[in-house]
Formats: structure tokens, sequence, C-alpha cells
């Protein structure tokens, strides 16, 4: 906040350079900013300091460098607000020996002497409208040789003769290839802006916003490095605001102080605001009376709409003066900016703030806050308190809440003197965290059960530990190996270890170990009376049970999910469900898989369960995309790799999400660049199963920008992959057809016809009678190198009206599209791409409907529509007109008539004169 809070140092605002990472979660700010220009040649971009206005003028002085244009940049400091024509001189200063035959004498010498470039006359001041003249005259001579880019950063601070003279020019600029842009300080992204006189007329004024969390994170990442997540991303986000400024700085504290882990632990805990940030605030509370600052205690430590008496608020009076409180617009006092507020409650002494707790207990009626309230208000452990706060918890799980239920149930650990009722509920606490996608505070809670008195307690939280780490991070295996020599032969405890041992060994691809390890577990199992551990084997032998036989492997899912119905949700009951969901989507049952998926998602959303979320979103993006719901699989995998990025470890999941979604709604281009990110997490971290996804998206992108041998290279890659997984089944993953397509297209016809030979073979073998149309097309581009027509033929009376994936039946129309158009039969081709374009738009996919449009307006330009004689003859021929009648009516020979039919005959996609007289384009 301008006059609250401080920006980043003027003198630290220098222009990016090219290894500077990219802007963080501006991209669709970007493409406004990009089209105000273009469309009126100007812009004003106003915000509060730190949101990140001179990072996108750093952008834009990098698009415009390779383009060959000129860049005139000022960024005044509040130091140089009264040097006059200071903009100016950083504005021209260096082009002016360049401009200096160009201007008129009196103009040149004018702008000169302003520049200081020369000195005046004795006693003759420089004329102000000759310096005005000169410096329009400047820029319309500088647009004659390339395009001008203006770029006039914190105009608050601009000096008033700069200001009037580029107001003057901007005024009188028409010239398109003269493009200004502005930044502005305000007070907030909604407050009016003052400097509209320096863009030419018309120009857009748009307010640079916060960045979302997603982006907070992203800008952590990229920036330094620091990848939060869970609560304490969410912290650092509310708390900065997101503002970009803030949020960096913050995050340099916590990665400097180690405060991450400390915050992790207590989710209550101030963060530590850097001195930079809170110096200005600290001062202006130190102004403050007694009971001004007890009250913002108060209002620092109360959830949003908690009501506060007058006791309260009234002494806010002298905070609202300083600038410290603000009204919302509800009409109840707010802090003018959240970082205030942690500055608050980290100042606050334990008795003020103990005693704003027990205030705030006493105000709220929801039982959950209230007790919340009481804990943090407490000075020693207390039992009953415990108790409260334990039941407080069970009443977050009904409201789908797993999230307030484990810092509930964590204050309880603390209240609870017996070490092991505390342990259980520190448990109950990890396990909830992890089930809210709060990775930190899951493994916080965690990390302090080492020396829980119970082996189970001690067994249950490494192996929490262990996956929160990840299956492929090398600190799991230590964390196991403690599980296992504290199991005692207990043959649950026995068992569960050996689930996750078969977990990380299938990941990293050796399925030998992982089913003897699996095999090992189920073993154990049968001698527990555990339902949950049941459901959790099963939820992981029956995917694997469905690559070789999916009947059983459709009854083992279907096993898990009675064993789990009216227990609690657990991770292994959502597995089966999803594995429900994934079976039907396979075997082409797509009503069904819909009908799963949505049903189960709704049912996780109410419970709150971000964790399990992030896969369900997973598993409704393939769903949808396969049943050709590609804006609703868009969506859902948008949500999915929001999640991920949130709260897994590793970016790669994540990445290859936002590929997927991308290549449903979005752009080949984009999807490129996320799958080319997930492609190096994947290999760094030994990914196999992730790495092989990528691949194979890579792959498809490859395909939509047409570069085939590029798409055969990945798509290879993703297959050799899923083979050493022992991922065998065709419809796992929809690769098979593609691959053989892309080696056809890439003049490589006998690895194309192996592909086809082993991908019909194991869909023969499973049933897959689905992928059936998709082979069919790959084995049309593979007929098409040797006989096009006879290709497009077999393809075309192979269609069928309908199919279980709507996609799979666009890409059969587009292929014969294509096979049409090598076959010289551009009007059938015409139809097939048509009709292509038609389907991929009723399914709402943007890249293949935008690829299915190129296609068309290249088949139009490759052979244009008939040529006036063309015209002609078909329409005698229409009329029932032999070959010499038209000859003679046109004045050609017979010859040119037949050649003529000939190229007609092509054109249309006919093969003879019957068919074209009937024939309408």
């Amino acid at each position: 906040m301008t006059g609250i809070l401080p920006g980043p140092a003027a003198a630290a605002t220098t222009p990016a350079g090219p290894t500077e990472p990219p802007l963080v979660d501006r991209a669709h700010l970007l493409a406004d900013i990009r089209a105000a220009l273009a469309a009126t040649g100007g812009v004003l971009l106003h915000g509060p300091a730190g949101i990140g206005k001179t990072a996108l003028l750093d952008t834009l002085a990098q698009d415009a460098g390779p383009a060959g244009g000129t860049v005139l940049r000022s960024s005044p400091t509040a130091a140089e607000a009264d040097l006059p024509h200071l903009a100016l001189i950083d504005l021209l200063g260096e082009a002016l020996p360049g401009l200096a035959e160009d201007l008129p004498d009196h103009l040149r010498q004018a702008l000169e002497c302003a520049l200081l470039h020369r000195a005046s006359q004795p006693g003759t001041p420089t004329d102000p409208l000759a310096v005005r003249v000169a410096v329009l005259e400047a820029l319309r001579r500088l647009a004659r040789r390339g395009p001008v880019l203006v770029l006039l950063d914190d105009t608050q601070w601009l000096d008033e003769a700069s200001r009037q003279v580029i107001a003057f020019a901007a005024r009188r600029l028409t010239d398109r290839r003269v493009r200004i842009a502005v930044t502005e300080r305000t007070a907030h992204a909604d407050a009016a802006p003052e400097r509209a006189a320096l863009c030419p007329p018309g120009a857009r004024e748009i307010p640079v916003g916060p960045l979302g969390e997603r982006g907070t994170g992203a800008l952590l990442r990229e920036r330094l490095g620091l990848r939060l997540s869970g609560l304490t991303l969410t912290r650092v986000h509310a708390v900065s605001g997101g503002n970009p400024y803030y949020a960096l700085e913050l995050g340099r504290s916590l990665a400097a102080g180690g405060g991450e882990s400390a915050l992790a632990a207590d989710p209550a805990r101030p963060l530590d605001v850097p001195h930079r940030l809170r110096a200005l605030v600290s001062a202006r509370l130190g102004e403050l009376p007694d009971t001004a600052r007890q009250s913002l205690t108060v209002l620092a430590a109360a959830r949003t709409g908690t009501g506060l008496p007058a006791t309260v608020t009234e002494p806010l009076a002298a905070a609202r003066r300083h600038g410290i409180v603000q009204q919302n617009p509800a009409g109840t006092p707010q802090f003018s900016h959240p970082l205030v507020a942690e500055v608050v409650l980290a100042d606050a002494a334990p008795d003020t703030l103990r005693a704003a707790h027990r205030l705030l207990a006493e105000l709220t009626a929801d039982p959950v806050e209230q007790v919340r309230h009481q804990a943090l208000a407490a000075d020693a452990p207390d039992p009953r308190l415990a108790s409260r706060l334990h039941r407080a918890a069970d009443t977050a799980l009904t409201r789908g809440a797993p999230g307030t239920a484990a810092e509930l149930l964590r204050l309880a650990a603390d209240h609870t003197p017996d070490p092991d009722p505390a342990s259980r509920r520190l448990l109950a606490a990890a396990r909830n965290a992890a089930a809210a996608g709060l990775p930190d505070l899951a493994r916080a809670c965690g990390e302090r059960l080492a020396t829980a008195p119970a082996a189970d307690v001690r067994v249950h939280a490494r192996l929490l530990l262990a996956r929160l780490l990840g299956p492929d991070h090398p600190g799991a295996e230590p964390l196991l190996t403690a599980a296992a020599e504290d199991t005692g032969g207990h043959p649950a405890l026995t068992a569960a270890v050996h689930q996750e041992r078969a977990v990380r060994a299938l990941h990293r691809g050796d399925r030998a170990e992982g089913l003897a390890e699996l095999a090992t577990a189920e073993k154990h199992a049968d001698h527990a009376d555990d339902p949950d551990l049941l459901v959790e084997l099963l939820a992981q032998r029956a995917p694997l049970t469905l690559l070789t036989d999916p009947a059983l492997g459709l009854a083992q899912l279907e096993r898990g999910c009675r064993l789990a119905a009216g227990r609690p949700p657990t991770a292994a009951a959502v597995f089966c469900r999803e594995g429900l969901a994934v079976a039907a989507l396979r075997s082409g049952d797509l009503p069904r898989a819909v009908a799963e998926v949505e049903a189960l998602r709704a049912e996780v959303e109410a419970a709150g369960r971000t964790e399990d979320l992030a896969n369900v979103l997973y598993i409704a993006a393939s769903v949808y995309e396969r049943a050709g719901r590609c804006t609703e699989a868009y969506a859902a995998g948008r949500a999915a790799h929001d999640l991920r990025e949130r709260i897994e470890p590793s970016p790669g999941p994540a990445r290859v999400l936002g590929g997927a979604a991308e290549l449903n709604g979005g752009t080949a281009d984009r999807a490129a660049h996320l799958l080319d990110s997930a492609i190096r997490a994947a290999e760094s971290d030994h990914d196999r199963e992730w790495l092989a996804y990528a691949h194979g998206l890579r792959g498809r992108a490859e395909l939509l920008r047409g570069n085939h041998p590029a798409a055969a290279e990945h798509l290879a890659r993703c297959l050799l992959l899923l083979r050493l997984m022992e991922f065998t089944d065709p419809a796992l993953f929809l690769v098979d057809a593609d691959l053989a397509e892309a080696l056809a297209l890439s003049g490589r016809p006998e690895q194309a016809a192996a592909t086809l030979a082993d991908a019909r073979d194991r869909a023969a073998r499973l049933g897959r009678d689905v992928l059936t149309l998709g082979l069919h097309r790959a084995e049309a581009h593979l007929t098409a190198a040797t006989d096009p027509r006879r290709a497009a033929d077999t393809l075309r009376a192979l269609l069928p009206d309908t199919h279980p994936y709507p996609l799979e039946l666009a890409r059969a129309h587009l292929a014969l599209g294509t096979l049409e158009r090598r076959a010289r039969r551009r009007a059938a081709a015409r139809t097939a791409l048509q009709e292509a374009h038609t389907r991929y738009t009723a399914a709402g996919c943007r890249p293949w409907q935008q690829h299915t449009a190129a296609a068309l307006a290249a088949l139009d330009a490759l052979e244009a529509d008939p040529t006036p004689v063309q015209q002609q003859i078909l329409a005698l021929i229409r009329s029932g007109a032999t070959n010499r009648e038209i000859a003679a009516r046109l004045h050609l020979s017979v010859k040119a008539v037949e050649a003529n039919l000939t190229r007609l005959y092509r054109q249309y996609g006919v093969r003879g004169r019957a068919e074209l007289a009937r024939h309408r384009d």
C-alpha cells in the first residue's frame, strides 16, 4: 500500500536480463497489454508498489528488442521528481545524435538544450513549445525507421517538465508505430490512476492485480528455488496479499531462517516479516495508544466475519487515522494490508495474545471456532480442553474439513498429558492433514512421533512420512527400515510395511520385486482383522490384474468397494472407486465411467479430502477426454494441475496434467512447454510412469504441430517405458495408433507395421475392441504410402456412425480427409475434414479443431476452386451436354474439355461424368 508499506527500492528496478525467469502467472495480463498496445497505441498499468508493473515493462522491452524496434525508457525515482526534463534525457539522450540531421535547426537546438547536450545562450530561456514540438518530431522520425516503444515507469515520480512534453506529444501521435506503455503506483489496483494523459487518446487503463496462490507458489519456486506447499504456501500468499515483491521478501526470510518447518509445526505462528517490510509499519504502530494496539491484536487474531464489540472497534479510530485499518464493504474494520496484521501478531506479548483469544472465544458462537480460541488462550495443558478439541475435530470432519480437524487434533495432542493418547491424536492429525492436502502440517506432526510409546503409532507415522516424501525419495528407505523393525511381527503392521515397499518397487518399474512384496503383504493381511488394510491391498492388486485379466481386476475392485462401504473414507477406498471408473473407461463404457467419477468427485469434495481430490480430478479429466467432453476435461485437468502443484513434492505429475489439459482446451505450444518441464522433472525423479505419460502427450503435441519424426520419437519412448513397467493394456494410454501413424508419416513403414501388429494382438487378447478404429486409422496411413486411394476407400468403409471414444471418430475423419487429399479427391477431402471439424467443435477440443481448420485452409490453398471455364463445363455436364457439344459451345478442343474434366473428377473425388453431374459442392 502506498504510504503504508514500502515497495521495492527504486534503484533496483533494472530491466531483466535474458537469463531472468519468465513472468509468473501473468500470461493473460500480458496478452491484454499487447492487444491494447496494438489497438490503441497506449496502455496505462496501475497498481500498488511491488505488484510487478516494472517486470511487465521489462517483458515488453524484451519483446520489442528482437523485432528490431527502438525502445525508449525512463524509470524516475522519488529523489529525481524535481529535476526538469530528466525523463526526456532518459528517453532521447542516446538517440539524439542520430536524429540531429533529421530535425530542423531550431527544434534540434531546443531539444539539445533541454537534454543538456548544449548550453543555452545566457539570458535566453528554452522555448517550451519548441521542446514539445521537437520531441514530437523526434518520435515521428524514429517511427519512420521502425516501430518505437516508449516505456514510462513509476510516473508518479515523473518530473513536471517531462510530463507536460510527453502529454503534448502523446495527444498528437496518431502513428501506431509509436506505442506508449506507462506505469503508475496507486494505493491498490482499483484506485483511479492520474497519468492517463501520458498515453495516446483512447489508451486502455489496466489494473495490475495480485497473483493467485498458485502464482505465488510458482514465483517462489522459479525465483528462489523455494517449493512451498499446503498451509505454508497459503500463509505466505495470504500475508503477501499476492504481491510478488512481498512474497519474495517473505520467502527469502523463510528460507534464510528455517521458518518453513517452524510454521508447519505451528500454523498459528506468525510469519517472520523481514525488516524492510516491517519498518514503516512498526513505526506507525508505535505511535498508537495501548488500547488501540490491544484492539488490533484482537482484530488480527479474529477470523474474517467475527463480530467485534464496541470495546474493540472504538479504539481502532486511531489506527484508521494512521492508515493501518480501513472499513471493508460490509462496514466492519479490516487491516489495510495482511502484512500489517502479521506484524501485529508477531509483536504482541504472549499475555496480550492469550487475552485476545479468550475474548474471541466468548464472542464466537461456532463450537469448533470457540474451542480453537480456548486452546490458543490456554497457558498450560488441560485434559478436558483436549477432549473438547477432539470432539470439535470430529465435528469438523462431518463438515468436510479435515484440515481444520488436523489443526484441532494437533492442539488436542498438545493439551493431553498422557503420552499414548497424545501420540494417537497427533497421528490422527497427521493423517487428516495429509488427506486435506497439507503435507507440511502432516510432516510436522508425523516427525514428532518418532518416540511415541506405542509401536503401531511409530510404524504408521513412519509409513506416512515415507509416503509424503514421494515414491522415489531416498530418504524413505531408512523410515521403512525403522518401521519394519518396529512391527514386532504384528500381521497388520508387517503387511502395511510390505505394501509400502510394493508401491515403491512397482513405481520404479521393478515388477518382480513389487509383486513379491505385495504377495507377502497379502499373506500377513490374511492373519489380521483389518478391513481397511484389505481394501488397501485390493486397491493395489486390482490395477495390476486389470492389465492382464480385466474381468478379474474388475471383480477385485468391486470387492474392495463392498468392504469399504459404510466405513470412514480412506485413500484406498477412493482408489477402488477410481478403479471402477478406469475399468469402464478402458472397456469403452463411457456412461458408467462418467457416472462413477462424477459421483466420486462430489463425495471427495464434500469430505474435503484434497489429496484424494487431486487424483480424482486426474481420472475425471481422462474420462471426460475419452467421452469427447474436452471443455470439462480441460477444467478438471487444470484443477488437478493446480492441486498437485500445491501439495506434491515433485512438479512432474502436475505438469503432465497441465500439458494434457492444454491438449484438450489450450494450445499445442503451451502443452509442449509444460511437458518438456515434466520430462525433465520425471527424469530427475526416476519416475518411469509419469515420464511415459509425459512423452506420450509430448508426441501428441508434435502430431498437432505436424512434426511426425519428433512425434514418433516421443511416442516410441512412451511405449518403451510402459513396456518396461509391463503396462501392456493398449487401452491404458492410447499410444499405439498414434505411434504407428507417426512412423508411417515419417517414412518408416516396417516399424509402423510391427507396431500395428503388436497392438492388434494385445487388443485382441484383452478384448479391447474399442481400440480397433484407431488402429484402422493408423493402418490407412501406412497403406497410403503406396496407394492413397485404396487407403481412403478402406478407411471410409470402416467408419462407424458413432464410437465410445468420440475423439477417435473425429480423428478417423481427419485421417480420411488427409488421405482423400493425397488421393487428389478434393471434394471428398473437404467433406471428411468438415466432418472432423464439426466433431472436434462439438467436443470442445480446441487444439484439434484449430488443426483441422488449418487443414481445410491448406486444402483450399493447395487446389483452387474450379476456374470459370471449368464452372461452365460443369454446368453443361449437368445439362446433359456431350464433350463435343461442350467443345463447340466454349470454342475449345475436345482434348481440352477432357483435360478439364479430369481435373474436375480429381477435385470432386468422383470417377466419371455421371457422378460429376450428380455432385453438388
